[in-house]
């Protein structure tokens, strides 16, 4: 009886430390993988979908942040990504724009002062997404992100047109009324 009672200690010695191998492991690998990946686009998204977007960011480690942007009709988006550089840069700073129908643009680092246009041609929600790390989780980073959209104006010539198209149907029923 000794035996087996000695035999079942040992047992679950090794199974309670074979365990514990196996929660620290897991938690490793949980610490080491980005909690977002494998995620659909649409589920990270935060805030309301409006017409433009300006939000700066303060963070530690690593940061993925997904916004949305309406564009009702055809014109142009344009989208600014800054890294402040306090107090430190920023050791990754990537920015996408996508409309996750073939649309997308990637770029690594901030963008310049003018930023990036986009021209579109028809209405469009779009995804504007910034994955940002800092140098290490102590260090914090910051970085801002302006996107906006304007729709296309019709030109001059166009009302030009109209009112001239206007003036000589105004003429054509006064001629038509003078008869």
């Amino acid at each position: 009886m000794k035996g087996v009672f000695k035999f079942a200690a040992i047992a679950s010695l090794v199974l309670g430390l074979f365990t514990m191998s196996m929660a620290a492991r897991a938690e490793h690998v949980q610490a080491e993988t980005p909690w977002f990946s494998g995620v659909p686009l649409e589920s990270l998204v935060k805030g309301p979908i409006g017409d433009s977007i300006n939000s700066t960011l303060v963070l530690w480690g690593t940061s993925l942040s997904v916004n949305a942007l309406s564009a009702p009709s055809a014109g142009q988006v344009t989208v600014k990504l800054t890294d402040f550089e306090f107090p430190s840069p920023l050791q990754s700073l990537s920015l996408l724009v996508t409309d996750l129908n073939g649309f997308w643009k990637k770029i690594d680092g901030g963008t310049g002062a003018d930023g990036l246009i986009f021209d579109l041609t028809g209405p469009a929600n779009l995804f504007v997404a910034v994955f940002a790390q800092t140098t290490d989780k102590y260090t914090p980073g910051v970085y801002n992100l302006q996107a906006s959209f304007s729709p296309v104006p019709l030109p001059a010539a166009a009302w030009l047109l109209l009112s001239g198209l206007g003036g000589l149907a105004a003429f054509r029923r006064k001629r038509l009324l003078d008869r």
